[in-house]
């Protein structure tokens, strides 16, 4: 299909295999070109122009393969030729193609626009009714929802216009669809070229304005009750329509207009009518949307229901003894339609009953109950319609004897009946209407079951068509209903159900029955009849006789009975008036007559246009029509006529086979001299007209004697095999025939198909059950189904088959009419299950299944006890709570599975304590159990009982032994205990005993008493455990105690030593006697302290009253007596003086004598003695501060501020005041302050000061850098000085910004300084500004430490905490130095910091999640992190040193997983190394410099160690770990990692955890210490040096499992070498927590204490061993999830990244190499010993005076500056540089074809081959060798260097090293050295060896450059550790200058900002060996004496080409 819409083929196929000739795809083609000038084109009768496109469907045109039909068809109006629905000559069988005649063409196109319309018309129903035919060709067709009505003709025209839109046409337009729930599509179109705002022009409107519908008021819920439709002419969503409904809560409405019910209809309370409003709004916009609104009317009607009881089933009971008319029950029915009429009981037994009619009580009416103790029966209600339920009741008689009755009530119950359908017969045939909603009930059916209680309950199922309907149990019927609407026109004739009626009884004793039944299908008259055409044509000769047939119309009717009954009729069509009456109808069978004669001026001018309508019989009655053109020709011209019938079969049976010839037709075309005849077999709408092909013809041989001479025939035959009476019993055919003038004559031929036995019956499977000991019994009846509809086909035979066994033959019988029977009583205990195969048929088929019956237990065995598998005796504790079993086992031997039993306990259960459960004869505890007295629960022995309820019962003995338990507490003998002890007695004294005893233990055993305290009772006494001693703990101070000499304590006790119960805490009261072992002290004023004012004069000055007090008791105190001590200094007797107030009260006072100054003394510690009235003395002291007054001068002063400011983010904030010299303390009140007119201008804007207070604020955005800021202090009046003192002073405070970034907090160390404050660690000294503070000594040392200068030292966060401060502190140079590498550090120098400073360290690295015992977490996951507070900065102030950090907050968070979610945008430092981010749909990808050797964020893989080492982050601390470590070796042994401690243990808590891993002669080695025990695993390798090995560590809260893939290469034949897995080490306690506070090293380890010393110190059980460091390459780290990047390393040595880095080349030599280079040598020495002679011969020396002065210049040294700086030029230092070969080192010319050091500046390195590649000084043979220099003619290089080296000795200068430059030119270069050494001396202080170090003129550059000793000497390995990091870079652009090298003071800053910071994102480095003074490193430089020294240099933040011509 897709390949006809895009092309335009010469003769389309169209549907229903009609082709287009050329003529008429020519007229296609212009139909749709005439679509493309966007008219709406219609294709009317006739015309494409027809008026009645602005019709509601003039949408029909070629807009979908749907509407084909109709547009074809209608192409040319009266013309059959393209018509799909009338087979044309121009498409017979023997391709002729005659043509139509002009005058009918004429007369066609002459039709009026109401002819037009009215034929359009006719085709959209046309179109409608075949809307199946359609669908096969059609690939997209919404689907109908049930309920939905049809498509309408409009809706289907509106489909979408691309199937057959010309492609240009397609590409110019869009078109959009909207399909609303039920599958209507609204389209609009839209032009791309010119989009507009389509405004909401049009309002909604519905197709009526009320809607109208009638309902049953049973509907299920959800069920579609009518459909609205409004229309909406906008376009886009102004079209669109939603809608609503007035009452929400009873009805909804779907986008389609479909209402639905949700709640059930209720007729009583509407009145039979709800009044809906139905609102229809387009979608436009809010403010322009437009509604409509239409009324529905939904009529209910009411629905007879039956009553309902509100019970599924009652239960009532009477005594034994009742009396007739005694109340019994009552049942109570409902009927909601309010009809209720009666109650009835039904039932053999229900003749002792009676029920009253109106009100349901049921009451005695016969009390003769004969020993029958239950009574089942029914009670119907039934209402005045005589709809009637019934509910079954059971009355239960009350025995005197229970037992018995019980007994008799179970032999009553057992199943011993099956259901039965007493109406199973009249079932048959039940009809249900089609185009019904799902839930429409079919019919109730009933069985009954004769069994009582659930043997007797009825429950109801389907065995087949579940998807069809449903059947409910309700009130014992079953509800049969249907689950989906049912359309009798599409197969839904009839169904077979078979129901199953089914017992409660237990699955495997239910009994069952079955009932099979037809449903059928009842039609509704919801099909109009459609004729075989839509327009019939016939030519009727002028001569044709009056009376005498013209032509046949036919129709069928899709619908059954009287509904597809057709009769027939003619009306005008707009015709001639008067053409009626030319003709007639039979109204029976459709054949048209012509009852007027014709004249013959009629022929070929008139045609008579008549309308045949069929309308069928149905209520109420359907119709349609169609168009009749009658044409009248000359006589002659008379259609053909049929001249025999002749049928080939005498029956035409349903399994007939294809070509069956059926009849044969003859027929004579009627024209003389054309004989030519053609047959045509129109096919219907239905299968009864040859829908679908069964029936074909073929035409017979001309001379074929089965047809007369002149005649023609054909045969029709049967063309595919697909009869079946069941379906359709007989097929009326329409044969056409025409001649070659075209007149036809249709011929209706009826062919009845006759039935044969064609389906075999169907049996379904049962599986039912029978009682056993019953003589013959009824099992089933058998039902099976059989669809033929003859009923000689449907008799049928039953039988067991032959083959079954000998025991069913014998004990089952099956009767003809299916009734299955034992013929014998069955034993279930012989034989509990029979297969019973069963054989039926309808005497030509057969089929078989096969019936399980099983035999059903009868209780006639009576039970036993089990004494071997029973538990029959048992000891149990006392403590056994109640409800508890016992652990007896009644096991009990019973054959039948029909038992009641009964356990009952008859003896021996004294007091009750026992009980058995009767049903289950479990024994548990009744009661509590107490051994002790007085109860003596000991020994039990009781007899059970065991009855099944029909037999004799069995009985047993059983034995319970209780046991004693510790149950009781124990008790101290005395609640209250009194001692008393002296004061001051000697320590740990006795005082006395308590004692408890055990109530369980009898009082001679031995009690087993634990005795102890509880805290804080431990703090002062103790208790002897086994004793009860009581001893005080220490000395005891009756002062000391808060009550004076009275202490409670309470002792406590455990029975059963410890493990047992707790006593009640006894009560101890101690009385300590007071001695007089205290002297008086000053109780009043409080804390000793006092105030007095200075300057005032005494006179005016309170006293002080001073009031003593004696800690003593009473007898020991006051009176007390005050005086000044004896050695009260003279300056304080000669100030105050102390006088007696009140001796009784002890009550004293203070005077001062004399002014006193503040200035001078400000606090007093005034001694006293005290003594109490016996004579006990001894000192106090009173403090007395003197009060502060502004009485003091002012002078300037300097205070410094240090503000760290988080990303420039802090607000304005008060950063610290100003200071100024001022001997006064409180007198900022009597001071102004404001900025003064000297503060730098670039200063003035950032700050603002407090003109009352001096508050310093910073405003937010203040730069980075060093500020100045002068504030001018003025002083006012003072209060007590009567006059102004005008004094100003100016304060000038240094302020330092730093910006920190995320990265400066995040890469930060931490420690914890004991003993000191925040605030003490920043106070100067002596007042002084800078340098004498703890903070500014701690910044030098740990600048000292990382060899940096301690500007770059930030020490930003200082937090205190108990017992000291928390300091947090970075470290750059660029860039930030590592957390591991300065914690590292830290620990490794914090023993000689804290001897250096005088200050205690007890921890570094503040993270609580390496402490398991401390950590946050529990012993679990954890993660620390770091939380700035951005708000709210950490400020702390001295008097002269104020210091504003941040506030950092430690979070910690249990898991392992991400901190924080993937970011969504990319950000600076995402990607490391380099690498640059990209969004790729949401997803950041890191584009790195290569794929190989990156990660995802471009982390590092690889690393190569020459014997080196390297520092990283160290793991997290994570449970269920793991860790990859994949690496190759050159060498057999070798460190790999370590992870642990690398001092000696510093402090207690220090995590003893490690992790080692070494490779030790080709065996992989991994020591593991946990915290609980030290693992050691090890695995052999593979002895290779050319393969990776992938090492895999993981651990759980068990096991720690080691893994190496294939370790073993080719040899591993198994996984038991390369895999080891061990339990987590430890004894008791096991952690899988590894908890290391130390850097990771990889490669080795840094110089540190030895492993054994470290194994002594952690007490590791395990002693690692020594192992040299690792050469080879580690290609990959990751621990968990974490890719390590091997980059991010700041300490290290011997690393190379990544692990292709160039390598040191290594030649080896053999012995014969080394005597053959020793020979070569000599030889070549004695060779250039002779060359040399013989040109010393011939060579004279040649003197040049005029080099004297280059010489002096260059080589020689002066004092003077600018001595030499414009160099001769003649003289170049080139020839210094000459080999022995000619050729020049190190020509700038020449130095870009190789290499140029990074450490310069960082610029971009030059390869000979390739660029941004590493040099490798081993490929000598890429090298290119140097130029020749040119020397002058006969000038000998070595004569003339000794020469002028001579002559320089004899001078006495000073002595420069000229190593690090070339020469100076004509022009003064940057790198000029001269001006370095101005001033220069050899007066200077330092020492120098010139040899090999810096002159005193390059001073400077030596305190900045002088190389200290790489290693430190304290190492334990024979590897040193270096002092500063190496890093090269890797990849840098030329554009980006790499970073200031290492050391802050090698440059000079250009800005304050800049400070030595780091600046921007840090350089891409990588580690490289040891190099001195950069964190940049060198290339191939360090320790390898056999390289060349590359030297460093010191102008590296210059340009690159502004160096060059002084840089080597």
């Amino acid at each position: 299909m897709r390949e006809s819409r895009r092309t335009w083929p010469l003769a389309a196929k169209m549907p229903g295999g009609i082709g287009l000739s050329l003529l008429e795809c020519l007229v296609v083609f212009f139909i749709v070109v005439s679509q493309d000038s966007r008219t709406s084109t219609v294709f009317a009768a006739s015309s494409v122009d027809s008026p009645s496109s602005s019709s509601s469907t003039s949408s029909a045109s070629f807009s979908s393969p749907q509407a084909w039909p109709l547009s074809f068809s209608s192409l040319t109006d009266s013309s059959s030729l393209l018509s799909p629905l009338s087979p044309s000559p121009l498409h017979s069988h023997d391709d002729h193609h005659p043509h139509q005649q002009p005058e009918q063409q004429t007369q066609q196109g002459e039709q009026t626009e109401e002819e037009q319309q009215k034929q359009q018309e006719k085709h959209s129903q046309s179109l409608t009714l075949h809307h199946e035919r359609l669908e096969k060709w059609q690939p997209e067709r919404p689907s109908q929802q049930p309920g939905q009505p049809s498509q309408l003709p409009e809706q289907q025209s509106q489909l979408p216009e691309q199937h057959l839109q010309h492609p240009h046409e397609r590409r110019s337009r869009h078109q959009h669809h909207f399909r609303d729930q039920n599958g209507h599509k609204v389209r609009h179109h839209r032009e791309i070229r010119t989009k507009r705002q389509l405004s909401n022009r049009h309002q909604p409107k519905f197709s009526h304005t009320e809607y109208h519908r009638t309902i049953k008021e049973n509907i299920p819920l959800h069920t579609s009750i009518l459909q609205v439709h409004a229309s909406d002419n906008d376009l886009d969503h102004n079209g669109l329509i939603r809608y609503s409904v007035s009452d929400p809560e009873h009805f909804e409405i779907d986008d389609g207009g479909i209402i639905y019910n949700i709640k059930p209809l209720d007729y009583e309370h509407t009145n039979g009518r709800y009044v809906l409003s139905v609102t229809a709004e387009d979608q436009g916009s809010p403010t322009e949307r437009r509604r409509a609104v239409a009324k529905a009317y939904i009529d209910v009607l009411n629905t007879p229901e039956p009553p309902v009881f509100d019970s599924d089933q009652y239960y009532f009971s009477v005594t034994e003894y009742a009396k007739v008319g005694t109340y019994v029950g009552t049942v109570v029915a409902r009927d909601y339609d309010g009809d209720f009429s009666h109650y009835e009981l039904e039932g053999f037994e229900s003749s002792h009953f009676v029920v009253d009619r109106s009100t349901g009580i049921i009451s005695l009416a016969d009390n003769a109950f004969n020993n029958t103790w239950a009574f089942d029966f029914r009670a119907w209600a039934v209402d005045g319609s005589d709809h009637r339920t019934h509910v079954p009741v059971r009355v239960n008689i009350m025995a005197s004897r229970p037992m018995f009755a019980r007994l008799v009530w179970a032999e009553s119950d057992e199943n011993t009946h099956t259901p039965n359908f007493p109406d199973c017969a009249l079932y048959d045939g039940v009809q249900v209407e089609e185009e019904e909603s799902a839930g429409k009930s079919v019919i109730v059916v009933v069985a009954y079951d004769e069994d009582h209680g659930d043997n007797g309950i009825v429950k109801y199922s389907l065995l087949q068509h579940t998807d069809t309907f449903t059947i409910e149990t309700n009130s014992g019927q079953g509800h049969v209903k249907t689950t989906r609407t049912l359309d009798r026109d599409d197969k839904d004739k009839d169904f077979f159900l078979t129901v199953i009626a089914k017992d409660s009884a237990p699955a495997d004793a239910a009994l069952q029955e079955t009932c099979s039944f037809r449903v059928i299908v009842a039609d509704i008259n919801d099909n109009a009849p459609v004729f075989d055409q839509q327009k019939y044509e016939q030519n009727i000769a002028t001569d044709h006789p009056k009376n005498n047939p013209v032509l046949r119309v036919t129709a069928t009717d899709l619908d059954d009975m009287d509904n597809s009954v057709i009769d027939y009729s003619l009306e005008e069509s707009g015709g001639t008036p008067g053409d009626l009456d030319y003709f007639s109808i039979t109204p029976s069978n459709g054949i048209i007559t012509l009852v007027k004669d014709l004249s013959a001026d009629m022929a070929g001018k008139k045609t008579f246009k008549l309308t045949a309508r069929a309308t069928d019989k149905g209520v109420p009655p359907l119709s349609s029509t169609s168009t009749v053109l009658i044409n009248v020709v000359e006589s002659g011209n008379l259609p053909p006529s049929i001249i025999s019938k002749t049928p080939i079969q005498d029956k035409l049976y349903e399994d007939a086979t294809e070509n069956t010839d059926v009849v044969i037709v003859c027929a004579k075309s009627n024209i003389e001299d054309k004989p030519e005849v053609y047959f045509y077999l129109i096919n219907g709408n239905t299968r009864d007209t040859n829908e679908d092909g069964t029936f074909a013809i073929r035409n017979l041989n001309p001379a074929d004697p089965q047809c007369p001479p002149g005649s023609k025939g054909t045969m029709v035959y049967l063309d595919l095999r697909n009869l079946d009476y069941e379906a359709v019993t007989a097929y009326k055919l329409v044969l056409q025939v025409a001649n070659d003038m075209n007149a036809r004559k249709n011929e209706q031929i009826i062919v009845n198909i006759t039935d044969v036995n064609d389906n075999p019956p169907v049996l379904q499977p049962f599986d039912g059950s029978v009682l056993e000991n019953n003589d013959k019994t009824l099992i089933t009846t058998i039902k099976a189904l059989d669809k033929d509809v003859s009923p000689e086909f449907r008799t049928l035979t039953y039988r067991i088959v032959d083959d079954a066994s000998q025991s069913v033959k014998t004990k089952f019988e099956l009767r003809n009419n299916g009734q299955l029977w034992t013929k014998e009583a069955l034993d279930r205990e012989t034989e509990n299950q029979y297969r019973v195969p069963i054989n039926v048929t309808d005497g030509l088929h057969w089929r078989s299944t096969t019936y399980w019956i099983t035999v059903q237990d009868v209780n006639d065995v009576a039970p036993r006890f089990n004494l071997d598998e029973g538990i029959y005796e048992v000891r149990l504790p006392e403590s056994r709570g109640v409800d508890k079993p016992t652990g007896l086992v009644l096991y009990v031997d019973d054959p039948d599975v029909v038992n009641y039993f009964d356990y009952q306990i008859v003896s021996g259960n004294e007091a009750g304590k026992f009980k058995i459960d009767s049903l289950t004869g479990d024994i548990k505890v009744n009661k509590e159990l107490d051994y002790d007295e007085p109860n003596n629960d000991r020994n039990f022995t009781m007899k059970i009982r065991l009855s099944d309820g029909a037999n004799f019962p069995a009985e047993i003995d059983v034995v319970i032994s209780v046991e004693n338990e510790n149950d009781l507490q124990p008790k101290f003998l005395q609640h209250n205990y009194t001692f008393s002890v002296k004061e001051n007695e000697p320590c740990d004294f006795y005082f006395g005993d308590v004692s408890a005893v055990d109530p369980d233990l009898p009082a001679d055993q031995n009690q087993r008493i634990f005795y102890y305290l509880f805290d804080p009772d431990r703090n002062n006494f103790t208790i002897g455990e086994k004793n009860g001693q009581l001893k005080t703990k220490g000395c005891l101070d009756r002062e000391a105690t808060t009550t004076r000499g009275m202490m409670i304590f309470y002792p406590r006790a455990m029975d059963d030593d410890g493990k047992g119960h707790d006593a009640e805490p006894a009560n101890v009261y101690l009385t300590i006697i007071d001695e007089n072992d205290n002297h008086p002290y000053i109780q009043s004023p409080d804390q000793s302290y006092a105030k007095i004012m200075e300057n005032m004069p005494p006179e005016n000055v309170k006293p002080i009253a001073i009031q003593l007090d004696d800690a003593d008791s009473e007898e020991n105190g006051c009176p007390c007596t005050l005086e000044f001590a004896s050695f009260t200094s003279s300056d304080i007797m000669q100030k105050f003086s102390v006088s007696l107030v009140d001796a009784a009260s002890s009550l004293y006072e203070l005077r001062p004598l004399k002014e006193l100054d503040r200035e001078k003394v400000k606090f007093y510690q005034i001694p006293f003695n005290t003594i109490d009235k016996k004579g006990v003395s001894g000192t106090r002291y009173l403090t007395l501060e003197v009060g502060d007054q502004n009485d003091s001068p002012m002078t300037d002063g300097t205070s410094t501020i240090q503000v760290y400011n988080y990303q420039g983010q802090f607000p304005a904030m008060v950063i610290g005041t100003v200071y100024v010299t001022d001997e006064d303390d409180h007198d900022i009140g009597d001071k102004y302050f404001d900025i003064d007119a000297t503060t730098p201008p670039e200063t003035e804007p950032y700050f603002t000061v407090d003109h009352d207070s001096g508050s310093i604020t910073m405003k937010k955005g203040t730069p980075e850098g060093d500020h100045t800021l002068r504030v001018k202090v003025r002083g006012v009046s003072s209060v007590f000085l009567d006059k102004f003192r005008n004094e100003t002073a100016i304060g000038e405070v240094l302020i330092k910004v730093v910006d920190l970034t995320e990265e400066a907090v995040k890469h930060s160390g931490s420690f914890r300084l004991a003993n000191y404050t925040a605030l003490q660690l920043i106070t100067q000294k002596d007042l002084a500004s800078t340098g004498t503070s703890m903070y500014d000594r701690l910044r030098q040392k740990i600048g000292e430490m990382h060899l940096i200068d301690s500007t770059n030292v930030d020490i930003f966060g200082l937090r205190d905490v108990e017992g000291g401060v928390d300091v947090r502190y970075n470290c750059h140079s660029s860039p930030y130095y590592t957390s591991a590498r300065l914690d590292g550090l830290m620990m490794s120098h914090r023993k000689s910091i804290m001897d250096s400073l005088g200050i205690k360290i007890p921890m570094v690295d503040i993270n609580m999640c390496l402490y398991e015992n401390l950590s946050p977490c529990n012993k679990s996951s954890c993660q620390h992190s770091l939380r700035p507070n951005l708000t709210h900065p950490l400020l702390l102030s001295s008097e002269t040193s104020t210091v504003v950090g941040i506030d950092i907050s430690d979070d910690y968070t249990c898991s392992c997983g991400p901190l924080e979610p993937l970011p969504s945008v990319c950000y600076e430092g995402f990607c490391m190394n380099g690498g640059s981010c990209d969004d790729s749909n949401g997803t950041l990808v890191c584009h790195c410099p290569d794929n190989d050797n990156y990660g995802p964020r471009c982390e590092l893989y690889s690393a190569r160690f020459e014997r080196g080492y390297s520092w990283y982050e160290p793991f997290t601390v994570c449970d269920n770990s793991s860790i990859l470590l994949s690496f190759e070796t050159r060498e057999p042994s070798g460190i790999l990692m370590y992870a642990g401690p690398t001092v000696a243990r510093p402090w207690t808590d220090y995590p003893r955890d490690f992790i080692y891993i070494v490779i030790n002669n080709w065996r992989l080695e991994t020591y593991v210490d946990f915290g609980t025990g030290t693992a050691v695993i090890t695995i052999p390798l593979e002895t290779n040096t050319d393969r990776a090995f992938d090492y895999r560590i993981w651990w759980d809260d068990k096991t720690i499992t080691f893994d190496v893939k294939n370790c073993l290469g080719n040899k591993t034949t198994e996984t038991l070498d390369c895999r080891k897995v061990i339990y987590l080490p430890g004894d008791k306690i096991t952690s899988n927590l590894l908890n290391v506070q130390a850097p990771l090293q990889l490669g080795g380890v840094a110089a540190m204490i030895s492993f054994a010393g470290l194994s002594a110190s952690y007490g590791w059980s395990k002693t690692p061993p020594t192992i040299e460091p690792f050469y080879g390459c580690i290609l990959e780290l990751r621990y968990n999830d974490y890719l390590y990047d091997l980059n991010s390393t700041d300490y290290g040595k011997h690393t190379f990244m990544p692990c292709d880095a160039p390598v040191t080349a290594t030649i080896v030599l053999g012995e014969q190499s080394i005597i053959i280079i020793v020979v070569s040598l000599l030889c070549l020495l004695l060779l250039v010993l002779l060359i040399l002679c013989l040109a010393r011969r011939r060579q004279k020396s040649i003197s040049y005076p005029d080099l004297d002065g280059i010489v002096k210049e260059t080589i020689g040294g002066t004092d003077l500056e600018g001595f030499g700086e414009k160099d001769m030029t003649q003289y170049d230092l080139k020839l210094l540089r000459v080999g022995p070969n000619g050729h020049l080192f190190s020509d700038p010319s020449t130095q870009a074809e190789f290499y140029e050091n990074p450490a310069v500046d960082g610029s971009e390195m030059h390869l000979c081959e390739e660029e941004r590649r590493l040099p490798d000084v081993a490929e000598d043979a890429r090298q290119q060798r140097a130029p020749l220099a040119q020397m002058p003619e006969g000038l000998s290089i070595g004569d003339f260097i000794d020469d002028n080296i001579k002559k320089v000795d004899k001078e006495i200068t000073d002595f420069d090293d000229v190593r690090h430059y070339c020469f100076e030119g004509d022009e003064m270069s940057i790198a000029s050295l001269s001006s370095i050494g101005s001033g220069g001396s050899s007066d200077s202080e330092s020492v120098f060896d010139y040899r090999n170090d810096w002159g005193h003129r390059f001073e400077k550059l030596s305190k900045i450059y002088r190389r200290e000793s790489d290693e430190e000497e304290d190492s334990e390995y024979d590897f040193k550790i270096p002092r500063q990091p190496k890093r090269y870079s890797l990849h840098s652009s030329p554009e980006k200058k790499s970073s200031p090298t290492g050391n802050p003071a090698s440059s000079e800053p250009s800005t304050k900002k800049s400070s030595g910071r780091p600046s921007g994102s840090p350089t891409v480095t990588f580690a490289e060996p040891e190099t001195q003074g950069s964190r940049e490193g060198l290339l191939q430089g360090g320790d390898d004496p056999e390289r060349p020294h590359e030297a460093v240099n010191p102008i590296g933040n210059y340009n690159l080409d502004e160096a060059a011509e002084s840089w080597c």
